[in-house]
């Protein structure tokens, strides 16, 4: 027990020695988040809007879409090493808790969630890595694959359906979080931020409420694969982008959606800018 301790303190010592550095890094990468999710909410609202160019697609869609721009392959190389920053920043938010969670069942499943986070974002710089060192790479499993994957295992049924309902959860707590602005307490605003505050606020609203409706869906789209047996109906976040397309009124759906989208990327900016972030071991309020 008192090895485990030391252990721990030192793994902590560690990180608050390194902590500066962490901490720029982390900003970083909340910056190249943002401009993934500006470029999926701007591709997702120029189809909306019937302009030739658009797209309903996700992370790995957005990248393919900036690698074609002018210096794309050094805008990818940039936003795969910020991806990383984001990722590390989430798995020492699990493993560290510098947050303070703790270990009942509520701190641990936020701490699984960035766990999972940070997981997600790795593959996604790996992807864009390996996108500026290759001549080809073909796109990663689809949502449906990986769906598959699941319900071929022992118990496959009940391990989508958990997944499913713990994206539907993380889903209706983003829009309550956005209902109420409880992000706000998690950011510092000063200077020009400070003289925005209510611009602010609003941007975080809509950004946070249309992440939370699409991790929703998807959450939703799992329920219903683990229900059924069958991974054909799983969407990840450019299906369910096309699903509300398909909507009646699919197109104002969609570019409602689209729209918040832009605005959880201009938040992502904000947050790299204002968001408390502390690698060491004082305490800070929690976010998603």
């Amino acid at each position: 027990m008192a090895d485990e301790r030391e252990m721990a303190g030192a793994v902590r010592r560690a990180g608050e020695q390194a902590a500066p550095g962490l901490e720029a890094l982390a900003r970083f990468g909340y910056a190249c988040r943002g401009v993934v999710y500006v470029t999926v909410g701007a591709l997702a609202l120029t189809l909306a809007a019937g302009r030739r160019g658009g797209a309903a697609t996700d992370t790995e869609g957005a990248v393919r879409r900036l690698e074609d721009l002018p210096l794309g392959e050094g805008l990818v190389g940039v936003l795969a090493l910020g991806l990383v920053g984001y990722a590390l920043w989430q798995l020492l938010r699990a493993v560290l808790d510098p947050e303070r969670l703790g270990t009942a069942a509520a701190g641990l499943a936020r701490r699984a969630g960035y766990l999972a986070s940070g997981a997600v974002n790795l593959g996604a710089a790996w992807f864009a890595f390996r996108l500026v060192t290759q001549a080809s790479v073909g796109s990663g499993a689809s949502a449906q694959d990986l769906a598959a994957r699941v319900l071929a295992l022992p118990a496959g049924q009940l391990l989508l359906g958990l997944g499913g309902a713990a994206l539907l959860g993380a889903g209706g707590a983003e829009l309550v979080s956005a209902g109420r602005g409880k992000f706000m307490k998690f950011i510092a605003l000063r200077g020009a931020g400070a003289d925005h505050s209510a611009t602010l606020r609003r941007v975080g609203q809509l950004g946070t409420a249309a992440r939370g409706v699409v991790l929703g869906l998807v959450g939703a789209f799992l329920l219903v694969a683990a229900v059924q047996g069958e991974a054909a109906g799983v969407r990840g976040t450019g299906g369910a982008l096309n699903w509300l397309l398909n909507r009646p009124g699919g197109a104002w759906l969609m570019g409602a959606v689209a729209l918040g989208t832009v605005c959880y990327g201009l938040w992502c900016f904000v947050q790299a800018r204002y968001r408390h972030i502390q690698v060491g071991g004082g305490r800070q309020p929690a976010a998603a």
